[in-house]
């Protein structure tokens, strides 16, 4: 997924996770943790169908949406919403549309930093345990070679 793919489904996410007041952020939507790709697709297919189709701009728009999700893998789209939440997370009681200040940059920073860090090490632990089932197997088998 390429940067502006990113912006565009960051864009369509900010319409369903967080809980607004005007435009104050007050929460994150109950259901944003069970968001998949496949349940914001059918969103946006029922809501074109709900639309104008007069207005050619919103149509364009909502059309350029429901083909983006189509084209991202489910893994990429897992990835953006986690960001997005944790997003959404520093920002309530602030305005959807004003940027994160450096203290909050810093924190996302930290807390996408120790996800990756995570995520690692669980690989790396799912690497080591077939290297560790071979070398048991290759010690019984050993007596019989």
């Amino acid at each position: 997924m390429n940067e502006y793919q990113e912006n565009q489904l960051l864009t369509i996410l900010s319409d369903v996770i967080p809980l607004m007041s005007g435009d104050i952020i007050q929460g994150i939507s109950p259901e944003a943790g069970d968001l998949t790709r496949n349940k914001v697709l059918e969103q946006l297919r029922a809501d074109k169908e709900l639309f104008d189709n007069e207005d050619s701009s919103l149509m364009s728009w909502q059309v350029d949406n429901i083909e983006l999700l189509e084209t991202i893998s489910d893994e990429d789209f897992q990835a953006v919403l986690e960001e997005k939440i944790m997003m959404t997370e520093l920002q309530i009681g602030q305005s959807l549309f004003q940027p994160l200040n450096e203290n909050q940059l810093e924190r996302l920073a930290e807390t996408l930093k120790s996800k990756q860090e995570l995520t690692s090490e669980k690989e790396s632990q799912v690497e080591e345990k077939p290297q560790r089932k071979t070398s048991f197997f290759e010690k019984m088998l050993k007596p019989f070679r």
